[in-house]
C-alpha cells in the first residue's frame, strides 16, 4: 500500500489524536503535524500533501470578544 500524506493543522490545545492516528495510519497515510498556535509555519504549497485535517480553536463562535481568534496568512 502506498502512503498518502496527510498534515493536521492545530490551532490551541486538542484531546489527543492518538486513536484517530493510529487508524489513520493503518489505512496508509503518513501524518505531519503543524501547530500554528506554537507559531509552526504552515506548508507554502499543497504540492504533494494528499489531505489536510484541521482542527479549530476550541472556543465557541459567541466567545471572540473574550478569546480572540488569530489570523494567519502566509506571505
Amino acid at each position: 500500500m502506498m502512503e498518502k500524506r496527510l498534515v493536521v493543522i492545530k490551532q490551541g490545545k486538542h484531546a489527543e489524536m492518538e486513536g484517530l492516528a493510529k487508524i489513520l495510519k493503518t489505512n496508509g497515510w503518513l501524518l505531519e503535524t503543524i501547530e500554528i498556535s506554537e507559531g509552526e509555519p504552515l506548508p507554502r504549497s499543497l504540492e504533494h500533501i494528499d489531505g489536510l485535517l484541521i482542527f479549530g480553536s476550541p472556543i465557541n463562535v459567541f466567545e471572540q470578544h473574550s478569546n480572540p481568534m488569530h489570523v494567519y496568512l502566509g506571505s
